[in-house]
C-alpha cells in the first residue's frame, strides 16, 4: 500500500514537471536573454532592444554547401611553382 502510494506521488511529480517544462520551440533566446528573432543586445544600454539580428544562425538540420567539384582540366594542369626564396645577405662578423 505504501509502495503504490509513493509510486503514484512520484509519477504525478514527474508528470507535473514534464508539463511545466518550457517548450523547445518557444525557447529561442540568445545568450543574453533576448528573443533571437525580434530583439538584439545593446551593450551601451545594457538591455535588449527591438531590432533584427545582423547575423542569423543556421538550423542544425541544414546541411552546409557541398565542396566545389574539380574539373578534369584542373586535375591535369601542373601546380604553380613557388619562387625561390631570396637569401638574406650574410651578417657582418
Amino acid at each position: 500500500m505504501r509502495l503504490s502510494l509513493t509510486a503514484s506521488v512520484l509519477g504525478l511529480l514527474a508528470f507535473g514537471s514534464m508539463m511545466a517544462s518550457p517548450d523547445p520551440v518557444a525557447a529561442t533566446k540568445s545568450k543574453m536573454g533576448c528573443d533571437s528573432d525580434t530583439e538584439i543586445w545593446d551593450a551601451a544600454l545594457g538591455k535588449c532592444t527591438p531590432g533584427t539580428p545582423k547575423y542569423k544562425r543556421k538550423p542544425a538540420d541544414q546541411a552546409t554547401k557541398p565542396p566545389a567539384k574539380v574539373t578534369a582540366a584542373a586535375k591535369k594542369a601542373p601546380a604553380a611553382k613557388k619562387a625561390p626564396a631570396a637569401k638574406a645577405p650574410a651578417a657582418a662578423k
